[in-house]
């Protein structure tokens, strides 16, 4: 039996390698991955805690949707990147997948009771995950500023102009007169 601090380390390690995967499934710059995972990482945790010191499985993945939608802002900001990059793979950790899988084992078994409640139940996680991620965008910028952003984060290409990777595309003009 783990004591509390093996628990929470074995959570978050895990919640953290399986967001960065996913983000890296998404593409996110490499230099992200480290938000990314822990966003989905203290979304988990927060959620795998209150749900087993409270028993309630809906107030957990609420916490851990503001958790992880705090972070996203946070991170947004500092690191001058879209939110999405960070809220995407952040959320996935609290995604109710075994609600939706133990819904559709119903329906093919032709148990409407069984799929009727994990509908139900799938629906409500889904919905309190967008209630937390909407509570946390409501919020003004001026709340996720205390950290500065850092410099020379601008939305400029990775590569400069006139390297081998970088190609400036021409397209020819359909409207080009000729002559």
């Amino acid at each position: 039996m783990m004591n509390t601090a093996e628990t929470f380390f074995f959570h978050f390690f895990f919640s953290f390698v399986a967001t960065a995967t996913y983000a890296i499934l998404n593409n996110a710059p490499r230099r992200e991955l480290w938000a990314c995972g822990l966003c989905g990482a203290a979304g988990w945790v927060v959620y795998y805690f209150v749900d087993r010191w409270t028993g309630s499985v809906t107030g957990g993945v609420f916490l851990g949707a503001v958790v992880a939608t705090f972070l996203t802002r946070v991170f947004s900001y500092t690191h001058r990147a879209p939110s999405t990059l960070y809220l995407v793979p952040g959320v996935i950790p609290l995604v109710p997948g075994s609600q939706i899988y133990r819904t559709m084992e119903g329906i093919l078994e032709d148990n409407i009771y069984h799929s009727f409640v994990n509908a139900v139940l799938t629906l409500k996680l889904a919905g309190v995950i967008a209630i937390g991620i909407m509570i946390v965008f409501t919020l003004p910028s001026g709340l996720f500023t205390f950290i500065t952003p850092k410099e020379g984060r601008d939305n400029a290409p990775p590569h400069k102009e006139g390297s081998k990777f970088y190609q400036k595309r021409k397209h020819p003009s359909v409207f080009r007169k000729n002559g």
